[in-house]
């Protein structure tokens, strides 16, 4: 018989020299995103996303060190794990 398991990914993040690991985002997760993203328009894009990693594991506090295609970066990369190699440094 096959089996399939599914297991929590984490991935690791190093943003201005400091190192942080966050899960990786389940679909229920990403769709949920999504949905707020969709509903809330711009008005509090960026609320949306630092509530969403910051519920992944990443301090809020990372945010305030990365730049504008730093985030766009890291939100690729975690988002489309398939993108990029198996560390993400911005």
């Amino acid at each position: 018989m096959r089996e399939f398991v599914s297991k929590s990914k984490k991935v690791k993040i190093t943003i201005a020299g400091t190192s942080h690991e966050m899960r990786c985002p389940n679909l229920g997760e990403s769709e949920a995103l999504e949905k707020d993203l969709k509903e809330n328009g711009n008005a509090n894009i960026m609320t949306t996303y630092k509530t969403f990693f910051g519920n992944l594991g990443l301090p809020i506090e990372a945010f305030d060190k990365m730049d504008t295609e730093d985030f766009l970066e890291f939100v690729k990369f975690v988002l489309n794990p398939k993108s990029e190699g198996p560390q993400a440094t911005v």
